[in-house]
């Protein structure tokens, strides 16, 4: 039907007519638009014979829907046609002159009327047409769905056989077994590339032992990869698909959740962090027990503090609430802390990467200015990457030298002054953790409790007391950055080092008891 009514030679040069063919009234308009048409041509060679310009050459014959036929001449040309007046300029335009003569008025105006005659007609044929394509809808339908969903199967088979490693076969495990576990997995969509040299990583979720993967890394080292990666495979076993990875187990899902990406939308008045709230709160109110979550960079829309607030109680809703398999990839390096207090419920990875350092020409896994080079290994490995090498980044991509010099002097008094928190607020969670597990054993008698052991958990409190103190004596003495932070460095590590011993008097006593 399509052959037979649809002008498909038109249709290539984007006009949608139907076939003279089909109706007489259609034939006859088109033998007029036909002989219109002739005469133009003929009126175009006229044109050009009469002001010495070459057919098609320096001068052109278009066709437009909104001004039908025209001469066009370039600017350079315009010289030929100043000063005749048989002439009538339309418009001046960068790609030349667009003109007509009277005759070709006369026969645009002709041809325009023809066509509105000719599009007038068809119309009625047009809905004769739907009328009987309607009755073929469902199995239209029905033809798409099946070719869509075929087009999926041979595409995932092809790349399974195609890939420069084999895919393998998932297995599936029961719900009560659940866990996530893939070794050497590959991103489908890098490994196709042929310039790309993809390094597999694995992922290992377990319903009861660390559901939940706190992510840091560099800028640029793999973590947005690695989460959509798992988020990826897992689809793709779950509709059938082999897998690009060397081993696979999994449960089943009810649903992938993913909080990826940053956009704001202007018309429906909605911010960055605003879109990052909404997404997150559909995750929360949605997730259940059997679902995957990815997040990534979660609350980088806000402040630093309110982003950390939120990043940090959305984490323990998810694993403490929920119970769902996360995902969460970070810069918020505080985060890290939460193994530390639900060890039996987070862990903590980082994307490794290495730091060539120009002037010693030496690698090393920390550390380097930014005239270092960092060099991304995208592995992912346990543990924990307390920087994020923005400095290297934009020193890579240009970035003027005394603008990242200036950012790296301010940013490692600030990178100081948070790795001197941390270690007193991973210090504090290890003596709770500790008290804690102390707690639930039974003593003997009152007398077995260490004599100091509260004075252990108060290191962090008393230590950030003197912290705001020795910050004051410094603002109100004008101390330069590097004096007082040598100075706190040396001032923490003192008490610290008196409270270690605290604890050895006390360990001592309970032995001899």
């Amino acid at each position: 039907m399509v052959n037979a009514t649809i002008d498909l030679d038109t249709a290539k040069q984007g006009e949608f007519l139907i076939k003279a063919e089909v109706d007489e009234e259609l034939e006859v308009i088109k033998e007029k638009i036909t002989k219109t048409e002739s005469k133009i041509f003929k009126e175009f060679r006229k044109v050009s014979q009469e002001i010495g310009l070459e057919p098609n050459k320096t001068i052109k014959l278009e066709n437009s829907e909104e001004l039908g036929y025209y001469f066009r001449v370039t600017l350079k040309m315009e010289k030929h046609i100043r000063g005749l007046h048989w002439l009538k300029k339309i418009d001046l335009q960068k790609s030349g002159v667009r003109f007509r003569s009277a005759d070709l008025s006369s026969l645009n105006e002709q041809y325009r009327e023809f066509k509105s005659s000719y599009d007038t007609a068809q119309k009625t044929i047009v809905k004769e047409i739907l009328s009987v394509t309607a009755g073929y809808l469902e199995p239209l339908y029905a033809l798409g769905a099946t070719t869509a969903f075929l087009d999926v199967i041979v595409s995932l088979a092809t790349a399974a056989v195609s890939a420069p490693q084999p895919y393998v076969r998932p297995r599936f495990v029961p719900s009560d077994r659940g866990c996530i576990r893939i070794k050497d997995f590959r991103h489908p969509c890098l490994e196709m590339q042929s310039s790309v040299n993809v390094i597999a990583n694995d992922v290992h979720l377990q319903r009861g032992k660390r559901i939940f993967k706190t992510i840091t890394g560099p800028n640029m080292g793999g973590k947005s990869t690695y989460i959509r990666g798992t988020g990826l495979l897992v689809a793709m076993a779950q509709i059938g698909s082999f897998l690009p990875c060397t081993e696979a187990e999994l449960v089943p899902v009810d649903a992938i959740m993913a909080r990826v990406g940053a956009a704001d939308c202007q018309l429906r008045g909605i911010s960055t962090f605003m879109a990052e709230m909404l997404e997150t709160v559909s995750v929360l109110k949605l997730a259940t027990r059997d679902s995957l979550v990815i997040i990534d960079e979660l609350g980088r829309g806000t402040s630093t503090y309110d982003g950390l607030g939120l990043a940090w109680s959305i984490s323990t809703s998810l694993a403490n609430e929920v119970g769902c398999f996360t995902l969460f990839a970070t810069h918020f390096h505080e985060l890290t802390s939460l193994a530390l207090v639900m060890p039996t419920k987070f862990a903590n990875y980082r994307v490794a990467a290495h730091v060539i350092t120009d002037s010693e020409n030496t690698m090393a896994a920390t550390g380097g200015g930014v005239e270092s080079k960092v060099v991304m290994l995208y592995k992912v490995e346990p543990g924990v990457c307390d920087q994020s090498y923005g400095l290297q980044v934009a020193h890579s991509v240009g970035l003027p030298a005394e603008l990242v010099s200036y950012a790296e002097t301010a940013s490692s008094h600030e990178e100081r002054l948070e790795s001197l928190w941390i270690r007193l607020e991973e210090a504090s969670l290890k003596k709770a953790v500790i008290d804690q597990e102390a707690s639930n054993e039974e003593s003997k008698t009152e007398e077995c409790r260490p004599l100091n052991s509260l004075k252990a958990v108060l290191v962090a409190e008393r230590t950030r007391t003197e912290l705001i103190s020795c910050i004051s004596s410094a603002v109100n003495a004008a101390v330069p950055p590097s004096s007082f932070a040598s100075a706190l460095q040396s001032e923490i590590d003192r008490m610290l080092e008196e409270e270690k011993e605290t604890a050895n008097v006390d360990l001592r006593q309970l032995l001899k008891v």
